[in-house]
């Protein structure tokens, strides 16, 4: 929608180029997928992409569920107002320490993955979303973890 002088609205524009970034990400995890031998489609369907992503870098499925049960029980203190402040604690901390263990983990196994070094691996930790697109969209290739070479 137009305002007065003419011109898009800031709200739209916002919305555009949120729209277009997240188009980005979603051709990056494609491609970072096909590069590894998955269908690209696999990017486009949410929690399975994680899943996939988890299997292409060699980490165990446990580490998988271990978020789907952080994600439920974030979903749960978020939907639920009256849970006690200890309760919040006693699983919010551990939560948290699940998400950001497995985050970290993929990172580094991503970049093995993919042949990157520990600078690479800092950045990506400080950085993710711009040395994702790296990982993405340079000649690097995929190198399958040791566990999966053998079977």
């Amino acid at each position: 929608m137009k305002n007065e002088l003419g011109v898009f609205s800031p709200v739209i524009i916002t919305w555009i180029i949120i729209c277009l970034v997240y188009v980005l990400f979603i051709a990056a995890e494609w491609r970072i997928l096909t590069k590894a031998g998955e269908k690209g489609w696999k990017a486009l369907i949410p929690i399975y992409n994680i899943y996939v992503s988890h299997h292409i870098v060699g980490m165990s499925h446990i580490w998988f569920i271990l978020e789907v049960c952080t994600w439920i029980v974030e979903a749960i203190f978020e939907s639920v107002r009256l849970i006690p402040g200890w309760a919040v604690i006693a699983f919010g901390i551990p939560t948290v320490i699940i998400t950001v263990l497995s985050e970290l983990i993929h990172i580094i196994k991503l970049c093995d993955c993919f042949g990157k070094g520990t600078l690479f691996k800092i950045g990506m930790i400080l950085v993710p979303s711009l040395f994702t697109l790296i990982i993405a969209f340079d000649d690097s290739k995929y190198q399958a973890p040791k566990h999966q070479k053998e079977v």
